[in-house]
Protein backbone atom coordinates (compact mmCIF):
# COMPACT_ATOMS: atom_id res chain seq x y z
CA UNK A 1 0.00 0.00 0.00
CA UNK A 2 1.19 3.55 -0.95
CA UNK A 3 1.95 5.49 2.22
CA UNK A 4 0.25 9.20 2.36
CA UNK A 5 -0.97 11.91 4.20
CA UNK A 6 -4.29 13.73 3.04
CA UNK A 7 -4.77 17.10 3.51
CA UNK A 8 -5.90 18.53 6.66
CA UNK A 9 -9.77 19.38 6.57
CA UNK A 10 -9.26 22.90 5.92
CA UNK A 11 -7.23 22.95 2.77
CA UNK A 12 -10.11 20.58 1.29
CA UNK A 13 -12.37 23.16 1.97
CA UNK A 14 -10.64 25.30 0.08
CA UNK A 15 -8.10 27.59 2.91
CA UNK A 16 -4.78 27.47 2.35
CA UNK A 17 -1.57 29.13 3.82
CA UNK A 18 0.19 32.09 2.23
CA UNK A 19 4.05 31.49 1.39
CA UNK A 20 5.04 34.30 2.21
CA UNK A 21 2.84 35.38 5.67
CA UNK A 22 0.83 32.01 6.74
CA UNK A 23 -1.98 34.27 6.83
CA UNK A 24 -4.86 32.19 5.17
CA UNK A 25 -5.92 33.34 1.64
CA UNK A 26 -9.88 33.05 0.56
CA UNK A 27 -11.12 32.60 -3.41
CA UNK A 28 -12.18 36.20 -3.29
CA UNK A 29 -8.56 37.38 -1.84
CA UNK A 30 -6.62 35.23 -4.96
CA UNK A 31 -5.38 37.64 -7.71
CA UNK A 32 -6.39 34.94 -10.07
CA UNK A 33 -9.46 32.52 -10.35
CA UNK A 34 -9.11 29.69 -8.16
CA UNK A 35 -9.19 26.06 -9.34
CA UNK A 36 -7.79 24.12 -6.91
CA UNK A 37 -7.07 20.68 -8.90
CA UNK A 38 -5.58 22.73 -12.32
CA UNK A 39 -1.85 23.82 -10.84
CA UNK A 40 -0.99 19.94 -10.83
CA UNK A 41 -0.79 18.01 -13.34
CA UNK A 42 -0.90 14.65 -11.32
CA UNK A 43 1.30 13.36 -8.35
CA UNK A 44 5.13 14.30 -7.93
CA UNK A 45 7.89 11.88 -8.47
CA UNK A 46 11.02 11.54 -6.54
CA UNK A 47 14.39 10.79 -8.24
CA UNK A 48 17.93 10.12 -7.68
CA UNK A 49 18.21 7.17 -5.43
CA UNK A 50 21.03 8.13 -3.32
CA UNK A 51 20.60 9.92 0.45
CA UNK A 52 22.42 12.54 -0.82
CA UNK A 53 21.01 13.46 -4.14
CA UNK A 54 17.08 13.34 -4.66
CA UNK A 55 15.50 15.57 -6.91
CA UNK A 56 11.51 15.93 -6.41
CA UNK A 57 9.73 17.13 -9.81
CA UNK A 58 6.19 18.16 -10.02
CA UNK A 59 3.89 18.28 -13.25
CA UNK A 60 2.07 21.52 -13.55
CA UNK A 61 -0.75 22.61 -15.76
CA UNK A 62 0.80 25.99 -17.47
CA UNK A 63 3.12 28.70 -16.08
CA UNK A 64 3.73 27.91 -12.40
CA UNK A 65 6.13 28.29 -9.44
CA UNK A 66 6.16 26.56 -5.91
CA UNK A 67 8.64 24.79 -3.63
CA UNK A 68 8.91 21.49 -1.58
CA UNK A 69 8.06 21.63 1.88
CA UNK A 70 10.05 18.39 3.40
CA UNK A 71 10.53 16.37 6.73
CA UNK A 72 12.35 13.35 8.30
CA UNK A 73 10.36 11.24 9.90
CA UNK A 74 7.50 13.50 11.93
CA UNK A 75 10.19 16.51 12.65
CA UNK A 76 8.79 20.34 11.36
CA UNK A 77 8.27 20.93 8.03
CA UNK A 78 11.80 22.40 6.00
CA UNK A 79 11.73 24.01 2.70
CA UNK A 80 13.46 23.60 -0.42
CA UNK A 81 12.90 26.59 -2.58
CA UNK A 82 14.22 25.05 -5.74
CA UNK A 83 16.35 28.35 -6.34
CA UNK A 84 18.79 28.48 -9.55
CA UNK A 85 21.51 31.31 -9.70
CA UNK A 86 18.79 33.63 -7.80
CA UNK A 87 15.61 32.35 -9.74
CA UNK A 88 13.14 30.33 -7.78
CA UNK A 89 11.28 27.82 -9.92
CA UNK A 90 8.52 29.05 -12.69
CA UNK A 91 7.99 26.86 -15.42
CA UNK A 92 5.07 25.89 -17.47
CA UNK A 93 5.51 21.98 -17.67
CA UNK A 94 7.44 21.12 -14.75
CA UNK A 95 8.28 22.23 -11.10
CA UNK A 96 11.77 21.11 -9.90
CA UNK A 97 13.56 20.93 -6.50
CA UNK A 98 16.79 19.64 -5.67
CA UNK A 99 16.42 18.60 -1.64
CA UNK A 100 19.88 18.73 0.68
CA UNK A 101 21.92 16.08 1.69
CA UNK A 102 19.36 13.77 3.63
CA UNK A 103 20.06 11.37 6.52
CA UNK A 104 20.18 7.38 4.93
CA UNK A 105 17.50 4.68 5.96
CA UNK A 106 15.34 7.78 7.11
CA UNK A 107 11.20 8.43 6.14
CA UNK A 108 10.74 11.81 4.31
CA UNK A 109 7.40 13.34 3.97
CA UNK A 110 6.53 16.03 1.70
CA UNK A 111 4.31 17.84 -0.14
CA UNK A 112 4.73 20.32 -3.08
CA UNK A 113 3.52 24.53 -2.71
CA UNK A 114 2.39 25.72 -6.15
CA UNK A 115 0.56 28.75 -7.60
CA UNK A 116 0.24 29.69 -10.85
CA UNK A 117 1.97 33.01 -12.10
CA UNK A 118 1.01 35.06 -15.07
CA UNK A 119 3.24 37.56 -16.61
CA UNK A 120 1.28 40.65 -17.81
CA UNK A 121 4.44 42.89 -17.90
CA UNK A 122 7.86 43.13 -15.96
CA UNK A 123 6.38 44.52 -13.18
CA UNK A 124 2.86 42.90 -13.27
CA UNK A 125 3.24 39.51 -12.19
CA UNK A 126 -0.24 37.69 -11.10
CA UNK A 127 -0.01 35.00 -8.62
CA UNK A 128 -2.49 32.57 -8.54
CA UNK A 129 -3.43 30.86 -4.81
CA UNK A 130 -1.05 28.61 -3.47
CA UNK A 131 -2.20 24.82 -3.54
CA UNK A 132 -0.88 22.47 -1.39
CA UNK A 133 -0.48 18.89 -2.90
CA UNK A 134 -1.25 15.49 -0.72
CA UNK A 135 1.76 14.76 2.11
CA UNK A 136 4.36 11.66 0.42
CA UNK A 137 6.47 9.36 2.30
CA UNK A 138 9.04 7.88 0.89
CA UNK A 139 12.04 6.10 2.41
CA UNK A 140 15.88 7.41 1.78
CA UNK A 141 18.27 4.20 0.28
CA UNK A 142 20.70 2.82 2.73
CA UNK A 143 24.22 1.51 1.82
CA UNK A 144 24.40 0.30 5.52
CA UNK A 145 21.16 -1.87 5.09
CA UNK A 146 21.30 -5.64 5.45
CA UNK A 147 18.47 -5.92 2.45
CA UNK A 148 17.20 -3.76 -0.33
CA UNK A 149 14.84 -4.67 -3.13
CA UNK A 150 13.96 -2.83 -6.66
CA UNK A 151 12.17 -3.35 -9.41
CA UNK A 152 13.45 -2.00 -12.94
CA UNK A 153 10.86 -0.87 -15.76
CA UNK A 154 12.28 -0.95 -19.85
CA UNK A 155 11.03 0.01 -23.26
CA UNK A 156 7.47 1.51 -21.73
CA UNK A 157 7.41 3.25 -25.06
CA UNK A 158 4.17 5.38 -23.68
CA UNK A 159 1.70 2.55 -23.51
CA UNK A 160 -0.63 3.17 -20.45
CA UNK A 161 -1.61 -0.29 -20.23
CA UNK A 162 1.79 -1.46 -19.91
CA UNK A 163 2.24 0.79 -17.42
CA UNK A 164 -0.78 0.50 -15.02
CA UNK A 165 0.11 -3.36 -14.59
CA UNK A 166 3.98 -1.98 -14.17
CA UNK A 167 2.50 0.27 -11.64
CA UNK A 168 0.29 -2.06 -9.64
CA UNK A 169 2.74 -4.61 -9.82
CA UNK A 170 5.56 -2.55 -8.41
CA UNK A 171 3.65 -1.25 -5.29
CA UNK A 172 2.60 -4.40 -4.34
CA UNK A 173 6.62 -5.23 -4.26
CA UNK A 174 7.32 -2.25 -2.39
CA UNK A 175 10.89 -1.82 -3.39
CA UNK A 176 13.13 0.80 -1.86
CA UNK A 177 13.76 2.09 -5.62
CA UNK A 178 12.75 1.65 -8.89
CA UNK A 179 14.87 2.23 -12.24
CA UNK A 180 13.40 3.25 -15.30
CA UNK A 181 15.86 1.74 -18.07
CA UNK A 182 15.31 3.67 -20.68
CA UNK A 183 12.63 4.29 -23.59
CA UNK A 184 9.68 5.71 -21.99
CA UNK A 185 8.95 7.28 -24.92
CA UNK A 186 8.63 6.74 -28.80
CA UNK A 187 10.93 10.36 -29.08
CA UNK A 188 10.31 13.88 -27.97
CA UNK A 189 9.40 16.32 -29.88
CA UNK A 190 7.35 18.68 -27.76
CA UNK A 191 8.46 19.45 -24.03
CA UNK A 192 4.23 19.66 -23.45
CA UNK A 193 3.78 16.05 -23.99
CA UNK A 194 7.37 15.51 -21.80
CA UNK A 195 5.13 15.78 -18.68
CA UNK A 196 3.07 12.74 -19.63
CA UNK A 197 6.39 10.75 -20.84
CA UNK A 198 8.67 11.24 -18.05
CA UNK A 199 6.68 12.34 -15.10
CA UNK A 200 3.15 11.42 -14.64
CA UNK A 201 1.83 8.96 -17.67
CA UNK A 202 -2.18 8.76 -16.93
CA UNK A 203 -1.78 11.13 -13.98
CA UNK A 204 -0.40 7.87 -12.41
CA UNK A 205 1.78 8.11 -8.79
CA UNK A 206 4.76 5.96 -10.67
CA UNK A 207 7.43 6.72 -8.25
CA UNK A 208 6.09 9.50 -5.53
CA UNK A 209 6.47 6.92 -2.84
CA UNK A 210 10.11 5.48 -3.65
CA UNK A 211 13.13 7.20 -5.12
CA UNK A 212 13.52 6.58 -9.42
CA UNK A 213 16.99 5.73 -10.91
CA UNK A 214 16.47 7.22 -14.60
CA UNK A 215 18.23 5.35 -17.75
CA UNK A 216 18.11 7.37 -20.85
CA UNK A 217 17.03 4.94 -23.95
CA UNK A 218 18.14 5.62 -27.65
CA UNK A 219 14.34 6.54 -28.29
CA UNK A 220 15.03 9.29 -25.54
CA UNK A 221 17.34 10.85 -27.42
CA UNK A 222 15.06 11.01 -30.71
CA UNK A 223 13.56 14.32 -31.46
CA UNK A 224 13.57 18.40 -31.11
CA UNK A 225 13.24 18.02 -27.61
CA UNK A 226 15.82 15.46 -26.45
CA UNK A 227 17.73 18.31 -25.10
CA UNK A 228 15.17 19.03 -22.92
CA UNK A 229 15.14 15.45 -21.12
CA UNK A 230 17.40 16.72 -18.10
CA UNK A 231 14.60 18.93 -17.73
CA UNK A 232 11.87 16.32 -16.43
CA UNK A 233 14.46 14.00 -15.01
CA UNK A 234 16.60 13.78 -11.80
CA UNK A 235 19.48 12.39 -12.01
CA UNK A 236 22.43 13.41 -9.98
CA UNK A 237 24.06 16.36 -10.90
CA UNK A 238 21.67 16.06 -14.12
CA UNK A 239 24.12 13.69 -15.45
CA UNK A 240 22.33 10.23 -17.42
CA UNK A 241 25.36 8.29 -15.88
CA UNK A 242 25.95 7.75 -12.00
CA UNK A 243 26.19 5.42 -9.73
CA UNK A 244 24.85 4.62 -6.06
CA UNK A 245 24.69 1.89 -3.08
CA UNK A 246 21.70 0.31 -1.32
CA UNK A 247 22.15 -1.93 0.85
CA UNK A 248 24.68 -4.70 -0.35
CA UNK A 249 24.21 -3.83 -4.07
CA UNK A 250 26.31 -1.41 -6.02
CA UNK A 251 24.35 -0.24 -9.36
CA UNK A 252 26.09 1.34 -11.93
CA UNK A 253 23.69 3.51 -14.57
CA UNK A 254 24.95 4.17 -17.75
CA UNK A 255 24.28 5.87 -20.97
CA UNK A 256 24.34 3.68 -24.12
CA UNK A 257 23.38 6.11 -26.58
CA UNK A 258 21.87 5.46 -30.16
CA UNK A 259 21.24 2.44 -31.54
CA UNK A 260 23.72 3.81 -34.82
CA UNK A 261 26.83 5.35 -34.96
CA UNK A 262 27.38 8.97 -34.93
CA UNK A 263 27.89 9.32 -38.96
CA UNK A 264 24.82 8.21 -39.71
CA UNK A 265 23.03 10.13 -42.29
CA UNK A 266 19.27 10.18 -40.00
CA UNK A 267 20.85 11.74 -37.46
CA UNK A 268 22.29 14.85 -39.79
CA UNK A 269 25.53 15.78 -38.29
CA UNK A 270 23.49 16.54 -34.79
CA UNK A 271 25.24 12.71 -32.60
CA UNK A 272 28.45 13.08 -30.89
CA UNK A 273 27.80 9.66 -28.78
CA UNK A 274 31.23 7.73 -29.07
CA UNK A 275 33.07 10.91 -27.42
CA UNK A 276 30.08 10.63 -24.61
CA UNK A 277 31.00 6.73 -23.95
CA UNK A 278 34.63 7.72 -23.79
CA UNK A 279 33.85 10.28 -20.66
CA UNK A 280 31.83 7.10 -18.75
CA UNK A 281 34.97 5.33 -19.29
CA UNK A 282 36.71 7.71 -17.67
CA UNK A 283 34.40 8.17 -15.08
CA UNK A 284 34.19 4.51 -14.78
CA UNK A 285 37.31 4.69 -14.06
CA UNK A 286 37.23 6.66 -10.68
CA UNK A 287 34.12 4.63 -9.05
CA UNK A 288 34.96 1.37 -9.59
CA UNK A 289 38.06 1.97 -7.01
CA UNK A 290 35.62 4.08 -4.45
CA UNK A 291 35.73 1.92 -1.36
CA UNK A 292 31.87 2.02 -0.87
CA UNK A 293 31.75 0.22 -4.34
CA UNK A 294 34.50 -2.01 -3.88
CA UNK A 295 32.91 -3.18 -0.57
CA UNK A 296 29.73 -4.55 -1.96
CA UNK A 297 28.88 -7.72 -1.98
CA UNK A 298 27.12 -7.16 -5.64
CA UNK A 299 27.66 -4.85 -8.08
CA UNK A 300 25.29 -4.48 -11.37
CA UNK A 301 25.54 -2.89 -14.69
CA UNK A 302 22.00 -0.62 -15.55
CA UNK A 303 22.07 0.43 -18.83
CA UNK A 304 19.54 0.18 -21.84
CA UNK A 305 21.01 -0.96 -24.93
CA UNK A 306 22.56 -4.57 -24.16
CA UNK A 307 26.46 -5.12 -24.60
CA UNK A 308 25.51 -8.26 -26.32
CA UNK A 309 23.34 -9.37 -29.21
CA UNK A 310 21.90 -12.53 -31.01
CA UNK A 311 23.79 -11.85 -34.25
CA UNK A 312 26.22 -9.40 -34.88
CA UNK A 313 26.68 -10.31 -38.41
CA UNK A 314 23.79 -8.72 -40.13
CA UNK A 315 22.38 -5.06 -39.70
CA UNK A 316 25.81 -3.95 -38.22
CA UNK A 317 24.86 -0.45 -37.83
CA UNK A 318 22.32 -1.48 -34.90
CA UNK A 319 24.61 -3.34 -32.70
CA UNK A 320 27.73 -1.36 -33.28
CA UNK A 321 26.68 0.29 -30.18
CA UNK A 322 26.94 -2.87 -28.39
CA UNK A 323 30.23 -3.26 -29.84
CA UNK A 324 31.37 0.41 -28.70
CA UNK A 325 30.47 -0.01 -25.43
CA UNK A 326 31.75 -3.10 -25.24
CA UNK A 327 35.13 -1.91 -26.03
CA UNK A 328 34.90 1.02 -23.76
CA UNK A 329 33.65 -0.13 -20.70
CA UNK A 330 33.84 -3.65 -20.42
CA UNK A 331 37.53 -4.35 -18.92
CA UNK A 332 36.83 -2.41 -16.68
CA UNK A 333 33.39 -3.61 -15.21
CA UNK A 334 35.25 -7.30 -15.70
CA UNK A 335 38.18 -5.68 -12.96
CA UNK A 336 34.97 -4.28 -10.69
CA UNK A 337 33.49 -7.87 -11.09
CA UNK A 338 30.41 -6.67 -12.19
CA UNK A 339 28.22 -10.06 -11.76
CA UNK A 340 24.96 -8.92 -14.01
CA UNK A 341 23.97 -6.77 -16.50
CA UNK A 342 20.37 -5.40 -16.99
CA UNK A 343 19.11 -4.11 -20.10
CA UNK A 344 16.28 -3.73 -22.31
CA UNK A 345 15.92 -2.59 -25.75
CA UNK A 346 15.25 -5.52 -28.07
CA UNK A 347 11.93 -5.89 -26.80
CA UNK A 348 12.37 -9.35 -25.76
CA UNK A 349 12.81 -11.07 -22.51
CA UNK A 350 16.55 -13.19 -22.23
CA UNK A 351 19.19 -14.20 -20.14
CA UNK A 352 22.69 -15.01 -21.44
CA UNK A 353 25.09 -16.50 -18.95
CA UNK A 354 28.22 -15.56 -19.23
CA UNK A 355 31.07 -17.80 -21.31
CA UNK A 356 34.27 -17.37 -22.94
CA UNK A 357 33.35 -15.08 -24.87
CA UNK A 358 30.40 -13.00 -22.67
CA UNK A 359 31.86 -12.46 -19.30
CA UNK A 360 29.19 -10.90 -17.40
CA UNK A 361 25.65 -12.82 -17.41
CA UNK A 362 23.17 -10.88 -18.98
CA UNK A 363 19.38 -10.05 -18.04
CA UNK A 364 16.76 -8.65 -20.91
CA UNK A 365 13.09 -7.75 -20.06
CA UNK A 366 10.80 -7.14 -22.32
CA UNK A 367 7.95 -4.97 -23.49
CA UNK A 368 6.18 -2.30 -24.44
CA UNK A 369 3.19 -3.97 -25.52
CA UNK A 370 1.25 -6.29 -22.12
CA UNK A 371 1.74 -9.64 -23.54
CA UNK A 372 5.25 -8.55 -24.15
CA UNK A 373 6.20 -6.88 -21.35
CA UNK A 374 8.26 -7.47 -18.07
CA UNK A 375 8.86 -6.49 -14.34
CA UNK A 376 12.02 -7.23 -12.71
CA UNK A 377 12.24 -7.26 -9.42
CA UNK A 378 15.32 -8.26 -7.04
CA UNK A 379 16.09 -8.83 -3.56
CA UNK A 380 19.81 -8.30 -2.14
CA UNK A 381 20.46 -9.68 1.39
CA UNK A 382 23.26 -11.01 3.16
CA UNK A 383 23.57 -14.19 1.46
CA UNK A 384 22.61 -13.97 -2.31
CA UNK A 385 21.13 -11.47 -4.71
CA UNK A 386 18.15 -12.67 -6.44
CA UNK A 387 16.29 -11.49 -9.25
CA UNK A 388 13.38 -12.47 -11.13
CA UNK A 389 12.01 -11.07 -14.59
CA UNK A 390 8.18 -12.22 -14.73
CA UNK A 391 5.69 -11.42 -17.15
CA UNK A 392 3.12 -8.72 -16.47
CA UNK A 393 0.67 -11.72 -15.55
CA UNK A 394 2.73 -13.29 -12.74
CA UNK A 395 4.93 -15.96 -15.33
CA UNK A 396 8.61 -16.43 -14.20
CA UNK A 397 10.38 -15.62 -17.10
CA UNK A 398 13.68 -15.88 -16.10
CA UNK A 399 15.38 -15.77 -13.00
CA UNK A 400 19.24 -15.84 -11.48
CA UNK A 401 20.38 -15.62 -7.88
CA UNK A 402 24.27 -14.28 -7.35
CA UNK A 403 25.62 -16.11 -4.07
CA UNK A 404 27.79 -14.19 -1.63
CA UNK A 405 30.22 -16.97 -0.52
CA UNK A 406 32.98 -15.42 0.99
CA UNK A 407 34.39 -11.94 2.02
CA UNK A 408 37.98 -10.80 2.55
CA UNK A 409 39.34 -8.58 4.88
CA UNK A 410 38.27 -5.51 3.19
CA UNK A 411 34.87 -6.71 2.18
CA UNK A 412 35.35 -7.06 -1.32
CA UNK A 413 34.02 -10.34 -2.38
CA UNK A 414 36.47 -13.07 -3.60
CA UNK A 415 34.17 -15.35 -4.75
CA UNK A 416 30.57 -15.79 -6.09
CA UNK A 417 28.74 -18.95 -7.50
CA UNK A 418 26.04 -18.12 -9.84
CA UNK A 419 22.83 -20.17 -11.09
CA UNK A 420 20.64 -18.95 -13.45
CA UNK A 421 17.42 -20.22 -14.86
CA UNK A 422 17.39 -20.28 -18.71
CA UNK A 423 14.30 -20.37 -20.95
CA UNK A 424 14.08 -22.51 -23.51
CA UNK A 425 17.01 -22.58 -25.05
CA UNK A 426 20.27 -23.04 -22.30
CA UNK A 427 22.67 -21.52 -24.99
CA UNK A 428 25.59 -19.17 -23.98
CA UNK A 429 26.08 -15.64 -25.41
CA UNK A 430 22.61 -16.15 -27.71
CA UNK A 431 19.10 -15.17 -27.43
CA UNK A 432 16.65 -18.29 -27.11
CA UNK A 433 13.93 -15.93 -29.21
CA UNK A 434 13.64 -12.78 -30.17
CA UNK A 435 10.44 -11.31 -31.91
CA UNK A 436 11.87 -7.78 -32.94
CA UNK A 437 15.66 -8.34 -32.65
CA UNK A 438 16.57 -4.88 -34.05
CA UNK A 439 15.09 -1.88 -33.17
CA UNK A 440 14.98 0.96 -36.11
Amino acid sequence: MQRREFLSSSVAAGWVLSAGTGAALSAAESPMERDSNSVFYGAPVVSGPAADSITILQAVNGPASGYVEWAVGEEPFQRASGEVAGLLPYDEHVLKFVLPSLPAGKEIRYRVVARKIHFKTDYNIQQGEPIVSETFRFRTLNPAAHETRFVVWNDTHENLDTIRKLQKLSTEFSPDFMLWNGDQTNNVHEPSAMREQYLSPGQLPISSNWPMAYARGNHDLRGPAAREVARFTGTPGDQFYYAFRSGPLAALVMDTGEDKPDERDVFAGLAGFDPFRERQRLWLQGVIEQDWFRSAPYRVLFCHIPLWWKEETAKRDFWMCAERCREDWLPLLVKAKVQLIVSGHVHQDALLPASATQPIPQLTGGGPKPDKATVIEGVASGSSLKIVCRSLSGEVRHSVEIFRDQLSDNGTTDTHRFAGTFSRTPIACRYDRIDRPFLS
